[in-house]
């Protein structure tokens, strides 16, 4: 028959086999892409490690799977969970406890690098028994290399107590300044004074060295038997400053007194008026060596005195 006429038009043959291709393309393109998402999501729930994950259109993309980030999560297994290790900075509510290291009663260490992989300070604890038989925490600082001494900078000074086990009510910082000249002691601000230490006098560490009895054309025994008696003990009190208060009556000198008279038994440059009480690093102190030697020099002389006077008592 024709179509002239009739209510239904016959499909070409050619048009039928088109559409039935591109029916059986499109059923197996969505069969496999519901085999992908199967085989994909049996991978995400059950595949420890790393998967890979297949679209329909044939591309893929590599990641951790659920199960592996699930578990690392409960065991805590995340290296950015339990380390410390490539942090930028925070801020620690808490404690920081570091345990016992593989030597007995030494502490794992913290280090602060200075220079990478070369230089820095190193801080741990260790217990140690002292000399009274007590065993006591030491707190350690040392260079990594070792080179390099580490030192203790503390701008607000030293905090001690007044003895092992004594509380100190009022808390004050000291420090131990030296750069030449006497080693000074200051407690805060204020300058407490020098710091005296036993003088050395062995020969071998002195040169050029004059007895003054050996002096040809000077007198230096009547010289300091001069000087000795216009020395002009006093009573006194040293006035409160800062944190020094007042103290009690001493008897002693006036070091202002005796540089005009013996100058070599006085050190310091001496205080201006307005200077800084917390600050006395120029005031006179004296140097109770040269006056023993003066004193020497002056029982040396009377005595001589002595011994002529007797002389010429014995002869009259």
């Amino acid at each position: 028959p024709t179509q002239s006429g009739a209510a239904w038009s016959a499909v070409p043959r050619v048009a039928l086999n088109m559409v039935t291709a591109a029916l059986v393309a499109q059923s197996a393109e969505a069969l496999r892409g519901l085999n992908y998402d199967k085989q994909n999501w049996q991978q995400v729930y059950s595949t420890d490690g790393n998967i890979t994950v297949k679209l329909p259109d044939g591309t893929t993309f590599t990641g951790p799977s659920w199960k592996y980030l699930s578990d690392n999560v409960v065991l805590q297994n995340d290296s950015r969970l339990t380390t410390i290790n490539g942090k930028t900075g925070g801020i620690i509510n808490g404690e920081i406890s570091l345990t016992r290291s593989a030597t007995e009663n030494i502490s794992n260490r913290i280090v602060f690098t200075t220079i990478v992989a070369a230089e820095g300070v190193t801080a741990w604890a260790e217990r140690h028994n002292f000399a009274d038989g007590t065993n006591r925490q030491i707190l350690n600082l040392s260079s990594v290399s070792g080179s390099r001494k580490a030192v203790l900078h503390a701008d607000g000074g030293v905090l001690c107590r007044a003895g092992m086990n004594n509380l100190s009510l009022l808390r004050t910082g000291y420090f131990i300044d030296y750069e030449s000249g006497p080693i000074s002691l200051y407690i805060d601000s204020t300058r407490m004074g020098e710091i005296q230490l036993s003088a050395t006098s062995d020969r071998l560490l002195k040169k050029e060295i004059e007895y003054l009895s050996d002096m040809v054309g000077a007198d230096p025994s009547a010289n300091a038997l001069n000087e000795v008696l216009q020395w002009n003990p006093a009573t006194f009190k040293y006035k409160k400053r800062s944190i020094i208060p007042e103290s009690d009556t001493h008897l002693g000198f006036i070091a202002n007194d005796l540089v005009e008279v013996s100058p070599e038994c006085v050190k310091g440059k001496g205080l201006e008026d307005g200077y800084d009480e917390n600050n006395t690093a120029e005031a006179y102190s004296l140097d109770e060596i040269a006056m023993i030697a003066k004193l020497t020099l002056s029982i040396q002389e009377l005595q001589k005195q002595i011994s002529e006077l007797q002389a010429n008592g014995a002869g009259s």
